[in-house]
């Protein structure tokens, strides 16, 4: 399973966000979590940090608990943090796993 990560918060919290990332005492993500890809950018709602993930389908229940308590968190130190965790497919499997229902 896929799983996207999105992360916004205004610039007055960049340089915090970055402290909190970063230090060693944050939470880890999930070792059950493969990073596939990351992405940063800004617009008029602030920044925007945006993780692929891979997670074994088996995995999913402890890789959320983990994610769950790693948001809290960074959210209670970082001002205007969002966190969203959209768990997904790839194209392909999702065209897979729909095409049998379509006809």
């Amino acid at each position: 399973m896929l799983v996207l990560l999105k992360a916004t918060y205004p610039p007055s919290s960049a340089k915090k966000a970055i402290e909190v990332f970063m230090a060693p005492e944050t939470p880890k993500r999930s070792a059950t979590a493969k990073e596939l890809a990351s992405f940063v950018h800004g617009d008029h709602e602030g920044y925007h940090n945006l993780f692929i993930l891979e997670v074994e389908d088996a995995k999913f229940a402890e890789f959320m608990k983990a994610q769950t308590s790693r948001n809290a968190y960074m959210q209670s130190r970082i001002d205007g943090l969002g966190v969203e965790v959209i768990p997904g497919h790839s194209v392909m499997d999702a065209i897979a796993l729909t095409s049998k229902q379509l006809g």
